[in-house]
């Protein structure tokens, strides 16, 4: 037995329904394609594409703390730069110290005591310049005051004044480099070993130089020397890590910018819009948006001609 299939009808109000969703459709698509030429933005809202919003927030984000590691690291370059060369300078001045006082021999040693004058006041300016040196700073920050952050690590006596830790900066997650070190890491303690201050290794040996006589002079030559060294080793091992720790730092700097730049492009990958393709794809939309209308208006033409 046979059973004849029954005939789907599809009645004019229906197919216009349809029609009419259609062109609902096309008209969101086509105000979405607008707005995105009008904007250069492939999301403009998170309904427009609630997954891609989040993947944009999630870039967003990360591209802000990878500038901010970046600023750190060209901060810390700028301040370890600022240190070493200036650790560099106060050896030089110290170098020009020690040739200074091997340089006493003969007469200087047995009284000449205007030779002795010119050499002490040659003294007393060195360490006033190295006073000077050891107060540099870097944004209104002596850069060897360690946390404390005041303006000026070393009094007007050479005494320090600064406290703490050397400061640091945060490049990358969980990785923090020191960006200088303190006084007396360069100088050494305020006191008899130290180089600055009222009872340090120069202001000793300029005493010895100017009311020492001859013993005190020869002091001075010898005993005074022996300390000026010992302390340029200290001021070199000094420069040294700043040197290594501004490499280090620069090592940072160099990745978190690669890194800014990186996520960067996946961000405007993201959330830039092709502008060539969203053109196209909204002139395909009017395209099918106006047959669309043509249809529908043919269609209820025709609905009204046979209710007629």
């Amino acid at each position: 037995m046979n059973v004849a299939a029954t005939p789907i009808v599809v009645t004019p109000s229906v197919l216009s329904a349809s029609l009419q969703q259609d062109l609902r459709s096309n008209q969101v698509q086509i105000a979405t394609f607008e707005t995105q030429i009008a904007t250069g933005r492939a999301v403009s809202l998170p309904s427009d594409n609630p997954a891609q919003a989040a993947n944009i927030l999630q870039l967003e984000a990360s591209v802000s703390r990878a500038r901010q590691y970046s600023a750190n690291a060209q901060d810390g370059v700028d301040r370890l730069s600022l240190a070493n060369a200036t650790a560099n300078s106060v050896m030089g001045v110290l170098q020009q110290v020690a040739s200074t006082l091997e340089g006493l021999t003969g007469d200087q040693t047995t009284g000449n005591t205007t030779a002795i004058a010119g050499v002490a006041t040659s003294l007393e300016s060195a360490r006033a310049q190295l006073i000077g040196l050891a107060n540099s700073s870097y944004a209104g920050q002596a850069i060897f005051a360690g946390t404390a952050t005041p303006a000026r690590a070393y009094d007007a006596t050479g005494t320090y004044v600064g406290a703490g830790t050397p400061p640091t900066r945060t490049v990358a997650a969980g990785t923090t480099v020191p960006v200088s070190v303190t006084g007396p890491t360069i100088f050494g303690p305020t006191g008899s070993t130290g180089l600055l201050g009222n009872t340090g290794i120069l202001a000793r040996i300029i005493k010895e130089l100017t009311t020492g006589g001859s013993a005190g002079i020869s002091k001075a030559a010898t005993t005074g020397l022996s300390e000026l060294q010992a302390a340029m080793s200290t001021v070199a091992s000094a420069a040294g890590q700043l040197g290594v720790d501004q490499q280090a730092m620069q090592g940072f700097a160099e990745q978190a910018t690669a890194t800014v730049t990186a996520l960067e492009r996946e961000l405007a990958a993201a959330q830039d819009v092709t502008m060539a393709q969203a053109i196209t794809n909204l002139q395909a939309q009017q395209t099918s948006y106006q047959a669309a209308l043509y249809v529908t208006s043919q269609l209820n033409t025709e609905s009204l001609v046979t209710y007629l």
